[in-house]
């Protein structure tokens, strides 16, 4: 199985010497062993359809943040999309749960849509779980379709192997006063490519996005958020906590597109950026593009050491530079970690986190 793709393109394009227009995605194995993917029980008042060609007819077309060359990889691989449906005005309050248990030399090809019907709620929560010697890749794709005054609540956390290539691309699309949220917390993988595409074309529809990550060794974490202002009222909010260490590498591209006809809208994105080593790559494109007079848009990012102030201070209070280090990480990742409505997740990555500290 072979990929060579350029993904997570950004929407308005930059110096090219930069290098930061588009990702590559080059990938060659002969894995023959496919991860086993498990879904837990389906609540009440929501319907998993392993068939989704459908339900893929009957809604709006759906971009996603890495591209069309991921779906069209997907395609050529014959990987037949999922559908999990929820019936109107049912407010599902158990989170339904897609795990991934990633074995070593495996590989995972897997396509879904939550489509959440009027008047509806879900959380949906996706585990990329392996050994940490584990090699493999994934290629996942997920779309997220919210009709009237419904709510979808995506998460996604990444612990996988130090071989692993991850790839989660996310499309999202919001009717009339619906809303989308994404969660997601990636600390696993030698390369990471996650791209989040968000289409409000209706009236009052809403966005919002949380990422942390943590990159350690020669980890490489390459990011591509859009979200595309077209209906009035429209809101936006991505929010980015980080940290780099070592040789590890971090590429954000974050738009916020706000469209001819989008009046009132309002978009804003923030990036915060611990850097722990001076060896690190870290690169930062916030964006806002504006065919829109009436419209209000933020967008900044923040990156800095911890100061010899701070660490003068944690010294004097008996704490080592290397456990102020950890403090500072784990509050970025348990920021985002609190949004997770489990428990057993929220323990489970911060037990990575303690383990990752003390390798």
């Amino acid at each position: 199985m072979k990929i060579d793709a350029k993904v997570n393109n950004i929407p308005s394009l930059t110096w090219n010497w930069l290098k930061m227009n588009h990702a590559a995605l080059q990938l060659e194995s002969d894995y023959k062993e496919r991860t086993n993917v498990s879904v837990s029980k389906i609540p009440h008042g929501v319907k998993f359809e392993k068939d989704a060609e459908k339900y893929l007819m009957s809604i709006a077309p759906v971009d996603t943040g890495t591209g069309k060359e991921i779906s069209t990889f997907l395609f050529d691989n014959e990987v037949i999309p999922s559908a999990l449906i929820v019936d109107e005005k049912n407010k599902i309050e158990e989170p339904v749960f897609f795990n991934f248990d990633c074995k070593d030399k495996t590989y995972s090809l897997s396509s879904q849509i939550v489509y959440a019907k009027k008047d509806s709620e879900i959380t949906v929560i996706m585990n990329f779980t392996s050994d940490k010697k584990a090699q493999g890749f994934d290629v996942v794709q997920t779309k997220l379709y919210a009709e009237k005054n419904a709510k979808i609540h995506l998460v996604t956390v990444q612990m996988l192997g130090n071989d692993f290539i991850h790839v989660n691309d996310i499309g999202t699309l919001c009717e009339e006063n619906a809303s989308i949220e994404v969660t997601q917390i990636e600390l696993g993988a030698k390369k990471s490519y996650v791209g989040v595409s968000s289409s409000l074309k209706e009236y009052k529809s809403s966005f919002k996005s949380d990422t942390a990550y943590y990159c350690r060794d020669n980890q490489e974490l390459d990011m591509n958020y859009i979200v595309n202002h077209t209906g009035r009222k429209t809101e936006s909010t991505m929010m980015v906590y980080g940290s780099l260490k070592d040789t590890s590498k971090k590429t954000y591209r974050g738009t916020i597109d706000f469209k001819n006809g989008c009046q009132g809208a309002t978009g804003n994105e923030q990036e915060e950026t611990l850097l722990l080593t001076p060896s690190v790559v870290n690169n930062s494109i916030p964006v806002i593009l504006c065919d829109e007079e009436d419209v209000s848009g933020e967008h900044g990012s923040t990156i800095g050491k911890l100061s010899k102030e701070v660490l003068f201070y944690m010294n004097t209070h008996g704490i080592s530079k290397k456990a102020a280090e950890q403090i500072a990480c784990q509050a970025k990742i348990n920021r985002v970690a609190s949004l997770i409505p489990d428990k057993n997740v929220r323990e489970k990555i911060s037990q990575y986190m303690d383990e990752a500290f003390n390798e």
